[in-house]
């Protein structure tokens, strides 16, 4: 797969207003000028730390919305849907099977998609792969205490080792039971997540496999070799959040 087989979006106004249409219909005339829902920080964010004006990236995990300068950003998804919603994704792969060449990207973006993944440094692994030296890994993540996760318990980095030396699947239930206690059960979520079949809940991504705030992160990139050159626990325009960027190293 080359970047030359994609056409990326000349307008990002005009994509992003699509995408609210889509979602709010003919509310999207005023939501427009809600300058919260475009969320204009993290947007900022992502420009500064994607090699403008020229850079090429990739975003994992879009969903049905993003933060991406579209123009220069191929958008990737491992599912066509999330829910009600359809994701915007021009291609799809699994997380950890990128199908690109090495030191393809000047930047890889993620947001809420890790946490999905139950070989998260497996995962992590191939995002590196993909970006060229001295571009930009930028994530963003639930914060555990400000997210239905906050009865959980943090992962560590020697798990997300274990499960990569393990080579765990993706799909991985062990964490499955332990969500439901602590989340489903203590009312985090609807009720009718008890009833959905353990391998559904793994197999489509539903459950978060793991629980982090961003220093749990710092150290799961530093161990990659990636330089730290942002981070902050909360993001201001989607508090749920916390976002850390690394460099790859030239």
């Amino acid at each position: 797969m080359q970047l030359n087989d994609f056409k990326f979006p000349r307008f990002e106004y005009w994509f992003y207003f699509k995408g609210l249409w889509r979602e709010r219909g003919a509310k999207a005339i005023y939501k427009q000028f809600q300058k919260h829902l475009r969320r204009p920080f993290s947007r900022s964010l992502v420009t500064r730390y994607s090699s403008p004006p020229y850079g090429k990236g990739l975003e994992i995990g879009v969903g049905a919305r993003t933060i991406a300068p579209v123009s220069r950003t191929l958008l990737a998804d491992g599912y066509e849907s999330h829910g009600n919603h359809r994701s915007i994704a021009q291609t799809y792969f699994p997380a950890a099977a990128i199908p690109f060449a090495d030191e393809t990207f000047d930047f890889v973006l993620s947001e809420h998609t890790l946490e999905h993944i139950g070989n998260a440094l497996r995962a992590l692994t191939e995002w590196n792969r993909v970006l060229r030296p001295g571009g930009h890994l930028i994530l963003f993540l639930p914060h555990k205490e400000r997210t239905n996760d906050r009865l959980r318990e943090r992962t560590p980095l020697a798990h997300l080792i274990e499960d990569f030396q393990k080579n765990i699947p993706d799909d991985d239930t062990t964490h499955v039971e332990e969500w439901i206690q602590n989340v489903t059960k203590a009312g985090g979520i609807p009720e009718h997540y008890r009833h959905v079949p353990t391998a559904d809940l793994a197999r489509t991504g539903s459950i978060h496999h793991h629980v982090w705030i961003a220093a749990d992160i710092k150290e799961a990139l530093e161990y990659l070799g990636l330089e730290i050159v942002y981070c902050d626990e909360r993001v201001i325009d989607r508090t749920d959040s916390f976002v850390v960027v690394g460099r790859k190293r030239l």
